[in-house]
């Protein structure tokens, strides 16, 4: 067993033996998942992070097996692009690494065909291009990038239409009509619109989302399991121009100050139709469509800034777990294991009441407590004048004191995504 893994214990009998065995077991299998995680390359959400899908390309060549094939390589180059924009934060106004075709193989994992069309010369096909997580994380590093891989809770949308005399939130028009418009977004947070809910419209009235109360919006956000909630407030109209107004709600944040966006500053990338291979129910006029566009693309960077990963910043931080059993420490591992940012958990001393642990994490303890919220987990600063009790005692020699405590945010197990 590892040294790291050695449980300092103050219990006899026969109860203390059945915890030193279980506690045993955790150390065991928290190694094992580690070691599975590294081989693996990543837990699920992770991978999830590394596809790439509906890739689309168009060549013509020689022949049709020369198209093909520079078709499939075209396609990993375009989807190792898209990847490299979708990870990493725009405002660091970095280009993706150079790679030769070698390079390019080594970091696929596989390509699946999703539909094709073929002549003599020609080739034209879409593709869902998967990565290998493990060698990009380590080509974005050793070229000093910053990046966020981590899979965020859905934000909530709510459309606010005060481009008339009267606002409107709940009811269809071309504002909502807009959202409902858009297709899934390749992106690490899912950008949801909020469902016309009859609790929703009583505790959030069109007229009271003018100036959004956080108390209200956290009842919005529970209710739906949103990580945020974003209210997007249009104004202006077609002939003068739209201003987009974004104010949002983060659990445990708390509520933001109102970001401004005129339409001079939407950003000029399309969003994916939610019926790409059909007519659009309702025609969306060409602005409105960039400010859904320019909404999901602040949602996007400001949860990027929020996770982000700099292997520069590389640290460990020890933190205490309180425990009512050992099963809340095989939750808390659990959860732990699907925040990439944390790159080793080691169990330092462990008791009946108390856990002690050392995180290995990329980043700042800022963009951790944000990570750790996504899993239900909650890291909250020990209080430093607190007297030295039973809870510090089970510190190992050497071992700097937990400054940090983690704790589960509910009482069930949430299921990684």
């Amino acid at each position: 067993m590892p040294h790291r893994c050695i449980p300092l214990l103050r219990q006899t009998g026969f109860r203390g033996a059945i915890f030193l065995a279980l506690a045993a077991g955790v150390c065991a299998a928290g190694a094992f998942a580690g070691r599975a995680r590294a081989e693996a390359g990543g837990a699920t959400a992770a991978e999830q992070a590394f596809v790439e899908r509906g890739v689309d390309v168009d060549v013509t060549a020689g022949n049709a097996n020369q198209a093909r094939d520079q078709a499939i390589l075209q396609a990993q180059r375009e989807a190792l692009a898209r990847l490299f924009r979708k990870l990493t934060p725009a405002a660091d106004g970095r280009q993706p690494p150079s790679v030769g075709q070698g390079e390019l193989e080594a970091l696929v994992a596989g390509f699946e065909l999703e539909q094709e069309r073929a002549s003599s010369v020609r080739y034209v096909g879409r593709f869902t291009v998967r990565f290998r997580p493990a060698a990009v994380r380590q080509l974005l590093q050793q070229n000093g990038v910053r990046y966020a891989e981590m899979v965020g809770k859905p934000a909530l949308v709510l459309p606010l239409d005060a481009t008339g005399a009267e606002p409107a939130l709940w009811t269809d028009g071309p504002w909502r009509q807009a959202w409902a418009q858009m297709g899934q977004v390749d992106g690490l947070v899912p950008v949801t619109l909020a469902p016309p809910d009859g609790a929703d419209q009583t505790d959030l009235p069109a007229k009271a989302a003018l100036t959004p109360d956080a108390a209200v919006l956290a009842r919005i956000a529970a209710r739906h399991g949103a990580g945020q909630v974003v209210v997007a407030r249009l104004e202006g109209d077609a002939a003068k121009g739209y201003q987009l107004t974004l104010t949002t709600f983060i659990p445990g944040e708390g509520l933001s100050s109102p970001e401004s966006v005129p339409q001079g500053a939407f950003v000029s990338r399309p969003l994916p139709s939610a019926t790409p291979d059909a007519q659009p129910a309702v025609a969306v006029p060409a602005p409105l469509a960039l400010a859904v566009a320019t909404t999901v693309d602040r949602v996007e960077e400001g949860w990027k800034r929020r996770v982000v990963v700099d292997s520069h910043q590389s640290g460990q931080v020890s933190v205490r777990v309180p425990l009512t059993d050992l099963a809340t420490l095989v939750e808390v591992r659990r959860r732990l294991a699907g925040v990439p940012m944390v790159t080793q958990v080691d169990t330092s001393a462990l008791k009946t009441t108390e856990a002690l642990l050392t995180l290995t994490v990329l980043g700042d303890v800022s963009h951790l407590k944000t990570a750790l919220a996504q899993r239900d987990l909650t890291l909250s600063e020990v209080d430093a004048a607190a007297p030295a009790g039973p809870a510090s005692a089970g510190q190992l020699p050497g071992q700097p004191e937990a400054r940090y405590q983690i704790g589960l945010a509910g009482t069930q197990a949430a299921p990684l995504p």
